[in-house]
């Protein structure tokens, strides 16, 4: 489910996301730590200070900062009446400067937390913090407000005088819920389980960060960790032979092309390792480490634990998986320059994250829908359930919406449909994270990083679109029935392929293709040859060779760029009927997003084989073409196949340059290539010694019998075999 989108549609909707989150970061918000849980920040610190809040926290309350027959004035600095919006927080019954003023609340708060914490050792600097920023709210502090009307030293000498007073035995117990307005101890049983439960869920939601942590590092460093193999010395033939047999397909003799009916790709047996370890670490880590303790207040039994861990945990695992899901589908993915993998590759590993983003978040929504199934009718109404609900929704219909059937059959539906589930995902999100937690969590720095790199990558898509500028594209059918067709673009130079905007052709102007560039000319002196057209025009195309047979004309041309496209449904379907209906021959406005490689380091990966076989089948020949004259030094051979002779025709001014080179060129019209047998003959010459690199552009079926055939026989060859598919596939 690859997050593919244009840059204008893109740019405005990461806008849109970071709009509606800057808007959120307007109210400012003070936590204890920096991070996120697990990482940073933390829960209750101390914890025993928590758990005596905790248990009073929703009795009934007075608000008066003195109990009947005190003679003790609280100071006059400390007014709080005009200073606090009188407003309830989250689960509480009080007023919120109840709790900084109320003299019964902070002496019985005093007590319990001199007793108890002095069992964990707690150094009275801790507690005076705590006293300090943290009793108006559930857990992290608050410092931007005045603090309590008394000390806790002063709060705790006055509960002293209370108890001496009355008497030790007679110093009522706090009941749940009842009115506090007296000096009171808390049962120790009661103060047991809070302390139970808090220090069992800081440790549930610490386990969760880490969990996070390790899934979001792991997924984007595994493929930086297995990429270090290509820098062993002198590529040792036992490498070599091991990346053969990975490199073929997991199951079966597929693998760009699609199985079970097109609804899938079956992974190479190199990319089901990294799966393999992907989906353990995502099932093992959304359910250990287990921790169970009783009594506990949050939970009664083993259940309910094991529902609450998993369920808040999956649910962290969701968000952390945004890293590698927004990373591994962009266009200017960082690791495919710092890895030797396609993008292929990183697509389909998009894929496989995104399925157990969508598994993470379907069980979050279903285990947490268990817990409150009680009190659902009035959860139900709450902002952060219904965002959550929005963003399961959202994720979980991202699925059958990008399954291959859909994006090879209404692949602009596809895009489209992908990026506005894809923005209510992240948006849902953050504000059911923000409803819960706002920022006192961390957990929606998830959804930064993944907004971030969705943002980075758009920006950067619109940087090279319009480094290129407003540019006209001339499109010429190759046949009569434009089964072919090529474009040439003056004015720019790029290499690898390209994304095409044709804001004319439709009235969806962010729609665009990549195309393999055949040829790039940078400018300078050159000659014009006329070819005849299926139609019997005749059109000029830039040739860096003389024929005399050929009509032609000296000069100095500018740079441009040369594609051939064999049109598919779609957009270059439309393009094609205005094309026929234009005589063969078209003007258009175009904006080019240039350069792009579908694997940056492939020239790398051949810098060292001492001989090079290219094979393409049609259009796949612009993508073989440039790396043959990269390598113009290393003897060659071009193995490739059409259906017809026009596209022959086509790339003929391109194929003579090949003529200076040490390049052998074969082709066959009609015929599939002997594809085993060509490379039988590589692999057995004994006056060649060195690696050979194998490059493959063209129909699936091929590229999967040269991958197959390459797993079969390179492991019993005496030299490596670099095997390089310049595929492009969503």
């Amino acid at each position: 489910m690859a997050v593919l989108s244009t840059p204008l549609l893109g740019a405005f909707s990461a806008f849109l996301l970071l709009f509606l989150t800057v808007t959120q970061l307007a109210t400012p918000a003070v936590a204890d730590g920096v991070g996120m849980i697990g990482a940073g920040k933390w829960l209750y610190k101390p914890l025993c200070a928590h758990a005596c809040r905790r248990i009073i926290v929703n009795n009934r309350l007075t608000c008066d900062s003195k109990i009947p027959g005190d003679t003790w004035t609280p100071p006059p600095s400390s007014h709080h009446g005009g200073h606090h919006h009188r407003r309830h927080l989250h689960h509480l019954i009080n007023p919120k400067e109840c709790y900084l003023r109320d003299a019964a609340f902070l002496r019985t708060l005093a007590l319990c937390m001199e007793d108890r914490c002095a069992r964990d050792d707690v150094l009275l600097s801790s507690i005076q913090e705590y006293w300090e920023g943290h009793l108006t709210t559930l857990g992290t502090g608050d410092w931007t407000i005045d603090g309590p009307v008394m000390s806790y030293e002063e709060a705790l000498r006055l509960a002293h005088e209370d108890v001496e007073e009355i008497g030790e035995e007679n110093v009522p117990f706090t009941r749940a819920g009842q009115p506090l307005n007296v000096t009171s101890f808390i049962p120790e049983d009661v103060y047991i389980a809070m302390y139970n439960g808090l220090g069992w869920h800081e440790r549930s939601q610490r386990d969760h960060g880490w969990n996070g942590i390790a899934v979001a590092v792991s997924s984007v460093c595994i493929p930086i960790v297995f990429s270090l193999f290509r820098f062993l010395p002198a590529r040792p033939l036992w490498y070599s032979r091991l990346v053969n047999v990975l490199e073929m397909p997991l199951m079966g003799n597929r693998h760009r092309t699609p199985i079970v009916a097109n609804l899938g790709i079956m992974p190479t047996r190199g990319q089901t390792l990294y799966l393999v370890y992907l989906l353990a670490t995502q099932i093992f880590l959304g359910i250990f480490p287990l921790t169970f303790i009783y009594p506990n207040f949050n939970v009664d039994d083993d259940t309910e634990a094991v529902l609450k861990i998993i369920g808040d945990r999956t649910g962290v695992l969701a968000m952390a998986d945004f890293v590698a899901l927004f990373l591994f589908s962009s266009r200017n993915n960082v690791l495919l320059w710092i890895t030797n993998w396609s993008h292929s590759t990183f697509l389909l590993l998009h894929r496989w994250i995104a399925y157990c983003c969508i598994f993470h978040t379907s069980i979050h929504s279903l285990f947490m829908l268990i817990l409150v199934w009680d009190s659902y009718d009035k959860q139900i109404k709450r902002a952060y359930w219904i965002w959550g609900v929005i963003g399961t929704f959202a994720f979980v219909f991202i699925w059958p919406l990008s399954i291959l059937p859909v994006r090879r059959k209404a692949y602009e539906f596809f895009l489209v449909t992908h990026q506005f589930l894809a923005i209510f995902g992240l948006l849902g999100t953050f504000i059911h994270i923000y409803r819960l937690y706002k920022y006192d969590w961390g957990y929606e720095i998830w959804v930064y990083i993944g907004a971030l790199l969705w943002l980075v990558d758009r920006f950067v898509r619109i940087v090279r679109m319009v480094s290129n500028g407003y540019r006209k594209a001339v499109v010429t059918a190759v046949d009569p029935s434009a089964e072919y067709i090529q474009v040439d673009i003056d004015g720019i130079v790029a290499e690898g392929h390209v994304y095409l905007y044709f804001p004319t052709l439709s009235w969806r102007i962010w729609e665009n293709h990549p195309y393999s560039v055949l040829s790039s000319f940078k400018g300078g002196p050159t000659t014009r040859k006329t070819v005849t057209q299926g139609n019997g025009e005749k059109s000029s195309q830039p040739s860096s060779t003389m024929s005399s047979s050929d009509e032609s004309v000296a000069g100095n041309a500018g740079p441009r760029v040369t594609l051939l496209v064999r049109p598919m449904d779609g957009f270059s379907k439309t393009l094609v009927n205005r094309l026929l209906a234009s005589n063969g021959r078209l003007t258009l406005p175009v904006f080019v997003e240039s350069s792009y490689h579908a694997n940056p380091s492939a020239h790398g990966e051949l810098a060292h084989c001492s001989t090079l076989l290219c094979i393409a089948g049609g259009v796949g020949i612009t993508a073989v073409l440039p790396i043959i004259k990269t390598f113009g030094g290393v003897r060659a051979r071009l193995a490739w196949g059409v259906r017809n002779e026009w596209l022959i025709r086509a790339v003929e001014p391109e194929l003579n340059t090949l003529n200076s080179l040490t390049v052998e060129v074969e082709t066959s019209v009609g015929s599939r290539l002997p594809i085993v047998d060509i490379l039988k003959e590589e692999l057995q010459k004994d006056d060649v010694e060195g690696d050979l690199g194998v490059v493959a552009c063209g129909p699936t079926g091929m590229a999967d019998e040269i991958r197959v055939a390459i797993g079969q026989l390179g492991p019993k060859a005496k030299r490596g075999v670099v095997f390089v598919d310049d595929a492009f596939s969503w």
